[in-house]
């Protein structure tokens, strides 16, 4: 049976589908407030929040009125989706709740609910390294672009979009600790080298490559990481790096064995230079 399957998503641009194709409001601030509400799904979205969203800390008088315009063509565009079928059923998808607006979506259907559920198998898998990499890529292999990519993001959804991108980094960082444990050393290295050029002063970045690099017997390319971190902290914070940086420099200068990183601060402390 057609129409049956519905998907939305939020890991990259915004996406609403069936199987009888895409169906996307091309209204910008519609776009707005669906991604509102996609990032909170299950969770009622106060009318006063949606507005400060849409129309910033100034909203004109009409602002409540036309919000609910916008919510009557979101549900008109659901209404029209085989997997939906009626207004009826687009009223249980987009929900009026009190004082704001709730959209009820399965944990399959929705790319960031996925993304957790994919997650938190790897949280209960903990131990095996070779599962939680499986699990943790998984995962991260439903992000093609920034959250909400095609979407234009007021005060409330730069906040959201802003959590995201840090649990997509931190789940990055175990997927990366997995592998390494595993001796993907040479695996892991384009990633490490991307992701501490988006991030020049994140210090556990800094420590898994130069980790990857030193047990590929690329000693000086590790320390020359060291570096590039050192003058970044300096110039850009105005700290030095931290003890976890400094013992795995000493490490690989005398030829030692390099440990796998395991807890290191993502952001420096108030360590002054």
């Amino acid at each position: 049976m057609r129409g049956t399957t519905m998907e939305f998503g939020v890991l990259g641009g915004l996406s609403v589908q069936d199987s009888d194709g895409r169906h996307l409001p091309t209204a910008p601030k519609q776009r707005q407030l669906l991604g509102l509400l996609l990032l909170h799904p299950g969770e009622v979205m106060p009318i006063r929040t949606c507005v400060t969203e849409i129309w910033g800390e100034h909203p004109p008088p009409s602002a409540a009125t036309t919000l609910q315009t916008y919510v009557m063509h979101l549900r008109r565009l659901l209404a029209r989706m085989p997997s939906v079928g009626s207004r009826e059923a687009a009223h249980e998808r987009l929900r009026t709740t009190g004082q704001g607006y709730l959209i009820a979506v399965r944990t399959d259907e929705l790319d960031l609910l996925r993304f957790e559920r994919t997650v938190a198998r790897a949280d209960r898998a903990a131990g095996d390294d070779a599962t939680v990499a499986r699990l943790l890529g998984a995962a991260l292999a439903l992000w093609d672009r920034p959250v909400l990519a095609d979407v234009r993001t007021g005060p409330v959804l730069r906040s959201a979009v802003t959590h995201w991108e840090a649990r997509r980094l931190e789940v990055h960082e175990r997927y990366l600790d997995a592998r390494l444990r595993l001796g993907r050393y040479r695996d892991v290295l384009p990633e490490l080298a991307v992701l501490t050029r988006l991030h020049p002063t994140h210090e556990a970045l800094h420590a898994r490559y130069m980790t990857a690099l030193a047990q590929t017997g690329r000693a000086g390319d590790a320390l020359a990481a060291a570096s590039r971190l050192t003058s970044r902290l300096a110039r850009d914070l105005g700290v030095a790096p931290g003890p976890a940086i400094e013992r795995l420099k000493a490490v690989i200068r005398h030829g030692g064995t390099v440990p796998v990183p395991s807890v290191l601060p993502s952001l420096p402390g108030r360590r002054r230079v």
